[in-house]
Protein backbone atom coordinates (compact mmCIF):
# COMPACT_ATOMS: atom_id res chain seq x y z
CA UNK A 1 0.00 0.00 0.00
CA UNK A 2 0.97 3.38 -0.83
CA UNK A 3 1.43 6.24 1.55
CA UNK A 4 -2.04 7.57 0.65
CA UNK A 5 -3.75 4.51 1.22
CA UNK A 6 -2.19 3.98 4.76
CA UNK A 7 -3.04 7.47 5.80
CA UNK A 8 -7.02 6.99 4.18
CA UNK A 9 -7.62 3.68 6.36
CA UNK A 10 -5.96 5.47 8.71
CA UNK A 11 -8.27 8.28 8.75
CA UNK A 12 -11.52 6.47 7.76
CA UNK A 13 -11.09 3.85 10.68
CA UNK A 14 -10.56 6.50 12.98
CA UNK A 15 -13.38 8.42 11.65
CA UNK A 16 -15.61 5.25 11.92
CA UNK A 17 -14.19 4.05 15.08
CA UNK A 18 -14.93 7.54 16.55
CA UNK A 19 -18.56 7.75 15.89
CA UNK A 20 -18.67 3.81 16.76
CA UNK A 21 -17.69 4.72 19.94
CA UNK A 22 -19.31 7.94 21.06
CA UNK A 23 -22.52 7.18 19.50
CA UNK A 24 -23.98 6.55 23.15
CA UNK A 25 -22.69 9.50 24.11
CA UNK A 26 -23.69 11.85 21.94
CA UNK A 27 -27.38 10.41 21.92
CA UNK A 28 -27.45 11.21 25.57
CA UNK A 29 -26.08 14.66 24.88
CA UNK A 30 -29.04 15.41 22.57
CA UNK A 31 -31.85 13.96 24.39
CA UNK A 32 -30.58 15.26 27.79
CA UNK A 33 -32.98 18.25 29.37
CA UNK A 34 -31.78 21.07 30.35
CA UNK A 35 -33.18 24.13 32.21
CA UNK A 36 -32.40 27.79 31.95
CA UNK A 37 -33.60 31.23 32.48
CA UNK A 38 -34.25 31.84 29.13
CA UNK A 39 -35.20 28.59 27.45
CA UNK A 40 -36.70 27.11 30.05
CA UNK A 41 -36.48 23.24 30.16
CA UNK A 42 -34.96 22.18 26.41
CA UNK A 43 -33.10 19.53 25.04
CA UNK A 44 -30.44 20.29 21.95
CA UNK A 45 -32.05 17.44 20.25
CA UNK A 46 -35.11 20.28 19.86
CA UNK A 47 -32.63 22.44 17.62
CA UNK A 48 -31.95 19.84 15.49
CA UNK A 49 -34.75 20.25 12.71
CA UNK A 50 -32.96 24.08 12.75
CA UNK A 51 -29.69 22.97 12.27
CA UNK A 52 -30.56 20.28 9.56
CA UNK A 53 -32.67 22.81 7.58
CA UNK A 54 -29.57 25.40 7.78
CA UNK A 55 -27.31 22.25 6.87
CA UNK A 56 -29.75 21.14 3.84
CA UNK A 57 -29.36 25.04 2.64
CA UNK A 58 -25.41 24.95 2.71
CA UNK A 59 -25.59 21.53 0.74
CA UNK A 60 -27.74 22.88 -1.41
CA UNK A 61 -25.81 26.11 -2.42
CA UNK A 62 -22.73 23.51 -2.71
CA UNK A 63 -24.24 21.07 -4.72
CA UNK A 64 -25.62 24.57 -7.01
CA UNK A 65 -22.41 25.23 -7.42
CA UNK A 66 -21.08 22.48 -8.97
CA UNK A 67 -23.85 21.83 -11.20
CA UNK A 68 -23.08 25.73 -12.35
CA UNK A 69 -20.10 24.36 -13.21
CA UNK A 70 -20.22 20.87 -14.23
CA UNK A 71 -22.26 18.94 -16.21
CA UNK A 72 -24.70 16.02 -16.13
CA UNK A 73 -27.20 17.87 -14.48
CA UNK A 74 -30.32 16.12 -15.62
CA UNK A 75 -28.88 12.77 -14.60
CA UNK A 76 -27.61 13.76 -11.38
CA UNK A 77 -30.82 15.50 -9.94
CA UNK A 78 -33.13 12.43 -10.96
CA UNK A 79 -30.76 10.65 -9.08
CA UNK A 80 -31.27 13.09 -6.34
CA UNK A 81 -35.17 12.55 -6.57
CA UNK A 82 -34.99 9.22 -6.22
CA UNK A 83 -32.93 9.09 -2.62
CA UNK A 84 -35.39 11.89 -1.13
CA UNK A 85 -38.25 9.09 -2.67
CA UNK A 86 -36.58 6.80 -0.23
CA UNK A 87 -35.78 9.24 2.36
CA UNK A 88 -39.46 10.06 1.96
CA UNK A 89 -40.69 6.33 2.15
CA UNK A 90 -38.30 6.03 5.31
CA UNK A 91 -39.48 8.78 7.23
CA UNK A 92 -42.81 7.73 7.06
CA UNK A 93 -42.25 4.31 7.90
CA UNK A 94 -38.94 3.42 9.47
CA UNK A 95 -38.04 6.05 11.37
CA UNK A 96 -38.43 6.44 15.28
CA UNK A 97 -37.30 9.80 15.78
CA UNK A 98 -35.30 12.69 14.25
CA UNK A 99 -32.17 12.13 15.55
CA UNK A 100 -31.94 9.13 13.49
CA UNK A 101 -31.59 11.21 10.43
CA UNK A 102 -27.87 11.70 11.77
CA UNK A 103 -27.04 8.64 10.27
CA UNK A 104 -27.11 10.23 7.10
CA UNK A 105 -24.61 12.75 7.41
CA UNK A 106 -22.89 9.95 9.35
CA UNK A 107 -22.35 7.74 7.00
CA UNK A 108 -22.28 10.31 3.92
CA UNK A 109 -19.29 11.77 5.17
CA UNK A 110 -17.38 8.33 5.39
CA UNK A 111 -18.76 7.15 1.86
CA UNK A 112 -16.59 10.77 1.31
CA UNK A 113 -13.84 9.90 3.08
CA UNK A 114 -13.54 6.32 0.93
CA UNK A 115 -14.09 7.71 -1.92
CA UNK A 116 -11.55 10.83 -2.04
CA UNK A 117 -8.77 8.28 -0.78
CA UNK A 118 -9.66 5.64 -3.79
CA UNK A 119 -10.95 8.11 -6.36
CA UNK A 120 -8.82 11.47 -5.88
CA UNK A 121 -9.92 12.04 -9.91
CA UNK A 122 -13.15 11.73 -9.52
CA UNK A 123 -13.28 8.96 -12.11
CA UNK A 124 -16.32 7.22 -10.65
CA UNK A 125 -14.73 3.42 -10.88
CA UNK A 126 -14.93 2.44 -7.46
CA UNK A 127 -18.42 3.44 -6.70
CA UNK A 128 -19.65 -0.10 -6.15
CA UNK A 129 -17.21 -1.29 -3.75
CA UNK A 130 -17.13 1.85 -1.73
CA UNK A 131 -21.05 1.54 -0.83
CA UNK A 132 -20.68 -2.10 -0.03
CA UNK A 133 -17.76 -1.18 2.03
CA UNK A 134 -19.87 1.24 3.83
CA UNK A 135 -22.58 -0.76 3.96
CA UNK A 136 -20.71 -3.48 6.04
CA UNK A 137 -19.28 -0.69 8.33
CA UNK A 138 -22.91 0.21 8.71
CA UNK A 139 -23.53 -3.49 10.09
CA UNK A 140 -20.83 -3.20 12.37
CA UNK A 141 -21.53 -0.03 13.75
CA UNK A 142 -25.57 -1.79 14.57
CA UNK A 143 -24.05 -5.22 15.61
CA UNK A 144 -21.70 -3.25 18.17
CA UNK A 145 -24.33 -1.05 19.56
CA UNK A 146 -26.67 -4.49 19.94
CA UNK A 147 -24.31 -6.33 21.74
CA UNK A 148 -21.89 -4.09 23.43
CA UNK A 149 -22.69 0.08 23.39
CA UNK A 150 -26.42 -0.17 24.23
CA UNK A 151 -27.11 -3.61 25.68
CA UNK A 152 -29.12 -1.96 28.32
CA UNK A 153 -31.72 -0.85 25.77
CA UNK A 154 -31.48 -2.27 22.78
CA UNK A 155 -33.96 -4.64 22.09
CA UNK A 156 -33.32 -5.95 18.72
CA UNK A 157 -30.78 -5.77 15.75
CA UNK A 158 -31.98 -3.16 13.89
CA UNK A 159 -31.87 -3.76 10.30
CA UNK A 160 -34.26 -0.29 9.71
CA UNK A 161 -30.29 1.26 10.86
CA UNK A 162 -28.52 -0.80 8.43
CA UNK A 163 -30.87 0.37 5.95
CA UNK A 164 -30.38 4.13 7.19
CA UNK A 165 -26.22 3.80 6.79
CA UNK A 166 -26.39 2.20 3.38
CA UNK A 167 -28.65 5.47 2.29
CA UNK A 168 -26.41 8.16 4.25
CA UNK A 169 -23.46 6.15 1.59
CA UNK A 170 -25.57 6.92 -1.06
CA UNK A 171 -26.24 10.64 -0.25
CA UNK A 172 -21.99 10.76 0.04
CA UNK A 173 -21.46 8.94 -3.13
CA UNK A 174 -23.63 11.58 -4.74
CA UNK A 175 -22.35 14.56 -3.44
CA UNK A 176 -18.66 13.16 -4.13
CA UNK A 177 -19.49 12.40 -7.71
CA UNK A 178 -22.78 14.47 -8.62
CA UNK A 179 -22.16 16.88 -11.45
CA UNK A 180 -18.72 15.93 -12.58
CA UNK A 181 -16.70 18.82 -14.27
CA UNK A 182 -15.82 15.69 -16.91
CA UNK A 183 -17.23 12.88 -17.48
CA UNK A 184 -16.87 9.82 -15.35
CA UNK A 185 -14.61 7.27 -17.18
CA UNK A 186 -16.00 3.27 -17.27
CA UNK A 187 -15.90 1.90 -13.79
CA UNK A 188 -13.42 -0.95 -13.39
CA UNK A 189 -14.56 -3.91 -14.45
CA UNK A 190 -12.13 -5.58 -11.95
CA UNK A 191 -13.74 -3.45 -8.80
CA UNK A 192 -17.44 -4.07 -9.85
CA UNK A 193 -17.10 -7.52 -10.68
CA UNK A 194 -15.82 -7.82 -6.88
CA UNK A 195 -18.55 -5.65 -5.81
CA UNK A 196 -20.92 -7.88 -7.34
CA UNK A 197 -19.56 -10.97 -5.90
CA UNK A 198 -19.31 -9.23 -2.33
CA UNK A 199 -22.69 -8.26 -2.38
CA UNK A 200 -24.18 -11.94 -3.40
CA UNK A 201 -22.23 -12.97 -0.42
CA UNK A 202 -23.72 -10.56 2.14
CA UNK A 203 -26.78 -11.27 1.32
CA UNK A 204 -26.64 -15.02 0.76
CA UNK A 205 -24.70 -15.36 4.00
CA UNK A 206 -27.38 -12.86 5.71
CA UNK A 207 -29.98 -14.67 4.40
CA UNK A 208 -28.60 -18.23 5.44
CA UNK A 209 -27.71 -16.88 9.09
CA UNK A 210 -31.68 -15.95 9.86
CA UNK A 211 -32.81 -18.84 7.97
CA UNK A 212 -30.62 -21.21 11.20
CA UNK A 213 -31.97 -18.87 13.73
CA UNK A 214 -35.38 -19.07 12.48
CA UNK A 215 -34.63 -22.48 12.50
CA UNK A 216 -33.44 -22.78 16.03
CA UNK A 217 -36.03 -20.59 17.35
CA UNK A 218 -38.54 -21.85 20.00
CA UNK A 219 -40.45 -18.77 21.20
CA UNK A 220 -41.41 -15.76 20.00
CA UNK A 221 -38.00 -13.97 19.65
CA UNK A 222 -35.26 -14.94 17.23
CA UNK A 223 -32.20 -16.00 18.97
CA UNK A 224 -28.86 -14.15 19.47
CA UNK A 225 -30.81 -10.93 17.65
CA UNK A 226 -34.16 -10.10 19.25
CA UNK A 227 -34.30 -9.69 22.93
CA UNK A 228 -38.09 -8.94 22.74
CA UNK A 229 -40.64 -9.31 20.25
CA UNK A 230 -40.30 -6.61 17.38
CA UNK A 231 -39.52 -8.11 13.89
CA UNK A 232 -42.79 -7.29 11.82
CA UNK A 233 -44.44 -4.90 14.38
CA UNK A 234 -45.64 -1.57 14.16
CA UNK A 235 -43.97 0.07 17.73
CA UNK A 236 -45.02 3.75 18.79
CA UNK A 237 -42.54 6.44 17.22
CA UNK A 238 -41.59 9.53 18.11
CA UNK A 239 -41.57 10.95 14.78
CA UNK A 240 -45.22 9.97 13.85
CA UNK A 241 -47.90 7.59 15.20
CA UNK A 242 -45.83 4.92 14.87
CA UNK A 243 -42.94 3.06 12.58
CA UNK A 244 -41.95 -0.64 11.49
CA UNK A 245 -39.56 -2.60 12.28
CA UNK A 246 -37.85 -4.22 9.61
CA UNK A 247 -38.06 -8.10 9.76
CA UNK A 248 -34.56 -9.92 9.29
CA UNK A 249 -35.59 -11.49 6.21
CA UNK A 250 -36.86 -8.23 4.57
CA UNK A 251 -34.30 -6.26 5.69
CA UNK A 252 -31.30 -8.32 4.00
CA UNK A 253 -33.32 -8.10 1.30
CA UNK A 254 -33.49 -3.91 1.26
CA UNK A 255 -29.76 -3.67 1.15
CA UNK A 256 -28.72 -6.71 -0.99
CA UNK A 257 -30.85 -6.29 -3.92
CA UNK A 258 -30.35 -2.00 -4.42
CA UNK A 259 -26.71 -2.88 -3.74
CA UNK A 260 -26.33 -5.80 -6.22
CA UNK A 261 -28.21 -3.81 -8.70
CA UNK A 262 -25.65 -0.78 -8.21
CA UNK A 263 -22.92 -2.97 -8.94
CA UNK A 264 -24.38 -4.87 -11.94
CA UNK A 265 -24.85 -1.43 -13.31
CA UNK A 266 -20.93 -0.45 -12.49
CA UNK A 267 -19.98 -3.62 -13.88
CA UNK A 268 -21.41 -2.73 -17.52
CA UNK A 269 -19.37 -2.52 -20.83
CA UNK A 270 -17.61 0.94 -21.23
CA UNK A 271 -20.02 3.49 -23.19
CA UNK A 272 -19.14 3.21 -27.38
CA UNK A 273 -19.00 7.02 -28.35
CA UNK A 274 -20.02 8.17 -31.60
CA UNK A 275 -19.60 11.80 -32.68
CA UNK A 276 -22.79 12.51 -31.25
CA UNK A 277 -21.92 11.26 -27.87
CA UNK A 278 -21.97 14.25 -25.51
CA UNK A 279 -22.03 12.22 -22.08
CA UNK A 280 -20.30 8.98 -20.39
CA UNK A 281 -22.83 7.60 -18.88
CA UNK A 282 -25.04 5.36 -21.46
Amino acid sequence: MSRREWLGAIIVTGYWLATVLTHLQVALWLVRRRESELLGTWRVADFLPHAASLAVLGVLLWQGARAWRGRQRIATLLLWLAWLAIIVVIDRLLLFSFPEYLHYPQYALLAMLLAWFVDRDRRGHAIAPILLAVTLLGIADEALQYVWITISYSNYLDFNDFLLNMVGGMAGLLLYYGFPRKPLQAPSPTAAQYAVLGWLALGTAMLLAISALQIAADGATLPWIERTPSYGQWITSQRSERYYVLPPTAGTLLLALPGLMISLWASRPPCRHSHRATSAVC
